[in-house]
């Protein structure tokens, strides 16, 4: 009875790990680039994760993307920054209707700028809470951005769990209020525009960076998840830790 008793509970310690394993994140991604409209492409990245995508045209005639991601979670969808744009996130939030066919029940904004908020009306409509810091709350509220739903109020260094989705605020840098977003199931660390990219050279706009305090920003990240696998900047194409030594490097040639 007692070998019996232990085989069972040894099957059980087994499949609670292979059903809590992290899902399979490789890159490039296998799966096809989806576009949903002329501004806005989804792409999976792995089960239970998607990476959206929306270009804008800038004023002096660029085109330029913007990343975001969708995390499905046991309670619903997540948004990890809205698409760029009032009718990019209404339409991505259909395509979320018709094909996940799972309730939004959240989105998280890594900062204030439009390209992280810019959706944040859209969701509105929908009754979706766009989540933020005090700091990005305060920025807001100043440009007169809203609804938003402060949650917490980070610190340098300063981690809140949320769920499966851990906010760090690793200080200034791109803006005086940048998060980074850690999602341990995928160790894929979502570095907004904190992170940068080479397909988009240079450290982009800085109207609102310090950029004094974010190399040490920077370390600072990278100390926190020396284990992370992928890295997602907020422009450009997702990688891995080296994108943080990419960033880091902008400095040195200034």
């Amino acid at each position: 009875m007692k070998t019996r008793t232990l085989l069972f509970t040894t099957w059980l310690l087994i499949s609670s790990a292979l059903a809590h394993a992290a899902p399979t994140l490789q890159l490039p991604s296998a799966y096809p680039v989806r576009r949903l409209s002329p501004q806005l492409q989804v792409q999976q990245l792995a089960a239970g994760l998607w990476l959206h995508r929306t270009e804008q045209k800038l004023s002096n005639g660029a085109v330029f993307t913007a990343n975001g991601l969708i995390l499905e979670t046991p309670d619903g969808i997540w948004l990890l920054d809205t698409a760029w744009g009032f009718y990019p996130t209404r339409d991505l939030l259909h395509w979320i209707d018709v094909v996940l066919k799972k309730p939004v029940r959240k989105a998280i904004a890594t900062h204030a700028h439009d390209d992280r908020t810019g959706g944040v009306v859209a969701l509105a409509e929908r009754g979706i809470p766009l989540q933020v810091t005090t700091q990005t709350g305060a920025i807001a509220a100043e440009q007169q951005i809203a609804p938003l739903q402060v949650v917490t109020d980070l610190a340098p260094g300063g981690v809140y769990q949320d769920g499966p989705v851990q906010w760090f605020y690793p200080g200034p840098g791109h803006t005086a209020d940048n998060i980074v977003l850690w999602l341990p199931q995928y160790q894929l660390l979502h570095g907004g525009c904190f992170v940068k990219a080479p397909r988009y050279p240079g450290l982009g706009n800085i109207a609102d960076a310090d950029v004094a305090a974010w190399p040490v920003s920077l370390q600072r990240l990278k100390a926190q998840y020396p284990q992370a696998l992928v890295v997602v900047p907020g422009h450009g194409n997702v990688g891995d830790l080296q994108l943080l030594d990419y960033s880091l490097a902008l400095f040195s040639k200034r």
